[in-house]
C-alpha cells in the first residue's frame, strides 16, 4: 500500500511540475503575442506548438518508455496539457464573433487546419529521429497500439 501511495504521489508531483512549467510558458507566449493584434495569436501559437511537440514527443518516447512513466506524465499530461488550451480557443472565438465574425472563422480554421498539420509534422519528425519508415511506424500506431495513451 505504501509503495502504491508513493508511486501515486510521484505521478501527481510530476504532472504538477510539468503543468507549472507549461502554464508559465503559455502565459509568457500569450502575453508577448496577444498584444499585437485582434486575433489571439498567442493561443494559436501555443496550441500549434503543443500539437507538434506532443506528437513528436509521443512518437519518439512511447517507442522506448511506457505511457505511465513519470517523464511521460510530466511532459504529456503536465507540460503540454497546461501549455495548450481548448477552452481559450472557444472563449476567444466567441469574443471575436461578437464584432469580427470573419476573423473568428479564420482563427478557428487556422487553429484546426494547422493543428492537424503540426501533429502530422511532429509524427514525421519523430519517425525521422527514430529512423523508422512510414510503413514501419506512424504516430497513430504509437498512440493507439497496445501501450495506451493519456
Amino acid at each position: 500500500m505504501l509503495l502504491g501511495m508513493r508511486d501515486l504521489l510521484m505521478r501527481v508531483l510530476m504532472v504538477g511540475l510539468g503543468g507549472a512549467i507549461g502554464a508559465l510558458a503559455r502565459y509568457g507566449i500569450s502575453i508577448w503575442l496577444n498584444e499585437r493584434d485582434l486575433i489571439p495569436w498567442g493561443t494559436l501559437a501555443v496550441n500549434l506548438m503543443g500539437c507538434f511537440l506532443l506528437a513528436l514527443f509521443l512518437t519518439i518516447v512511447l517507442s522506448r518508455f511506457s505511457v505511465g512513466s513519470f517523464f511521460v506524465l510530466a511532459v504529456s499530461t503536465g507540460f503540454v496539457g497546461s501549455f495548450t488550451t481548448f477552452s481559450a480557443i472557444s472563449v476567444e472565438s466567441i469574443l471575436l464573433m461578437q464584432s469580427f465574425i470573419h476573423l473568428a472563422l479564420l482563427y478557428l480554421l487556422l487553429t484546426f487546419t494547422f493543428g492537424y498539420i503540426c501533429t502530422w509534422a511532429g509524427c514525421a519528425l519523430g519517425n525521422l529521429v527514430l529512423g523508422t519508415g512510414w510503413g514501419e511506424r506512424w504516430c497513430g500506431k504509437v498512440f493507439a497500439g497496445g501501450k495506451g495513451n493519456d
